[in-house]
């Protein structure tokens, strides 16, 4: 089931995108194929394929795949491929590869210029690419249609968040997750066009930066030791559209005048092979000092950003002590008011009188019972009770008595009562003066001279 999904997709991709007439397709070439064929025959064979003569790279180890051994930088035409390989200045940016059986990955020569012929898959968690197949071909203006989809074998996948700057085979993910990947993610394919140039935007920009973290930086093209060429230096065929490969009978005829000249000698050819090793040199310099460069980039970018983490989590540390500061504070602001709003609380009224009648001494409740009225009913009772015993004594007396007892009361009242005189203090003279009588001596003597 799985498999008949691809071949649908893949055949109609292919139905999409029309396939280039190789034989009949007159194209202005003004990239030279004879040039490649020079330049790549110390690195590799020219074989005969299934697209006419391609090129397979010697030295190569097993497993090996194209668009591995090198790295993707963002530049003004897109997303763009610089390779690490000795000979990889031209067989990303013209033609194509395939997967041969018998010969394994050949690059198939092409005269248009790209940042990178591939096909894409990705997703938030990874990205992957495939070479695009000889067979397409789009118009003058570019190719946004439906995704050109291959074997998932033929893909390569990377974690999004280390797919720029960083070499692909450190990275890789192990092929026998390609079924598992490819699942999961968004097959695209778009090319565009503008001032004549081909460009490969198809994977946004902005879902790799949001993987990452970080802002991509835009990189010179120059980093990739290649030239963008606009597509009418390419070739466009009279139906105006553009083939990625070049027609087969014009790489044939370019590899039949090599042939035909004087074969080179031994000698030539160690003088050729020593004159290209320090320009081969040169550039994997050159491409070491670039990557050399980006690693310390990187590694600073990361230390900041490590930095700036540290101070963050301090900063986060520092506010959380803070909080707990503050809200144990106001805990114990809170209990404070709670425990001084307990007392304050007004009671029932009820529970009000209660709490007076206990604060009130006994002194003062037996004080404030007589102050209290009573009726005026209670009131005589409560005076004739007052008064003292004698006054109930002296009023006895004033009762009238039976006529015997009144009888007898007057006698003794007409009887003269004699009183024993008074003792009264004495005293003493003043000097000059003569004694002071009592008053008693006075009255006797003065009796008795009456008598």
């Amino acid at each position: 089931m799985k498999r008949t999904v691809v071949a649908t997709i893949l055949l109609g991709a292919l139905g999409m995108v029309i396939p280039a007439p190789q034989a009949r397709a007159q194209v202005s070439v003004s990239v030279s194929i004879g040039a490649f064929y020079d330049e790549l025959s110390p690195y590799g064979e020219w074989v005969d394929c299934t697209y006419g003569e391609c090129w397979v790279p010697r030295g190569v180890g097993a497993g090996w795949q194209p668009y591995t051994n090198g790295q993707w930088i963002y530049t003004r035409y897109g997303w763009t491929w610089v390779s690490s390989d000795p000979w990889g200045a031209n067989p990303y940016h013209y033609g194509t590869w395939a997967f041969i059986g018998r010969h394994g990955w050949v690059w198939v020569p092409g005269t248009v210029w790209a940042p990178a012929w591939v096909t894409w898959s990705y997703s938030d968690s990874y990205v992957g690419w495939a070479p695009m197949p000889p067979t397409v071909a789009f118009g003058s203006a570019g190719y946004s249609g439906r995704p050109v989809v291959v074997n998932e074998a033929q893909y390569v996948f990377v974690p999004t968040n280390r797919f720029v700057g960083t070499n692909v085979t450190s990275v890789r993910v192990e092929p026998r997750r390609n079924a598992e990947i490819f699942r999961q993610a968004k097959p695209v394919t778009r090319f565009e066009v503008s001032g004549g140039v081909v460009r490969n935007v198809a994977v946004p920009l902005a879902t790799v930066q949001r993987a990452m973290g970080s802002k991509i930086e835009t990189r010179e093209i120059s980093t990739a030791n290649t030239t963008p060429r606009k597509v009418s230096s390419g070739g466009v065929a009279r139906s105006g559209r553009v083939a990625i490969v070049a027609p087969a009978r014009d790489v044939k005829a370019a590899r039949a005048s090599r042939q035909t000249a004087a074969p080179a000698t031994p000698q030539q050819h160690q003088q050729q092979a020593k004159q290209q090793q320090p320009k081969v040199q040169q550039q994997q310099q050159v491409k070491q000092q670039q990557v050399k460069q980006q690693q310390v980039k990187q590694q600073q970018v990361k230390q900041q950003q490590m930095k700036q983490q540290q101070v963050k989590q301090q900063q986060v540390k520092q506010q959380q002590v803070k909080q707990q500061q503050v809200k144990q504070q106001q805990a114990k602001q809170q209990q404070a008011k709670q425990q001084q709003a307990k007392p304050q609380r007004q009671a029932p009224p009820q529970q009000q009188q209660q709490a007076k009648q206990q604060q009130q001494p006994k002194v003062q409740q037996q004080q404030a019972k007589p102050q209290r009225q009573a009726p005026p009913q209670q009131q005589q009772p409560q005076a004739k009770q007052q008064q003292p015993k004698v006054q109930q004594q002296q009023a006895k007396p004033q009762r009238q008595a039976p006529p015997q007892q009144q009888q007898q009361a007057k006698q003794q009242q007409a009887q003269p009562q004699h009183q024993p005189p008074q003792q009264q203090p004495k005293v003493q003279p003043q000097q000059g003066r003569e004694k002071a009588m009592p008053a008693s001596e006075e009255q006797g003597k003065d009796r008795g001279k009456k008598d």
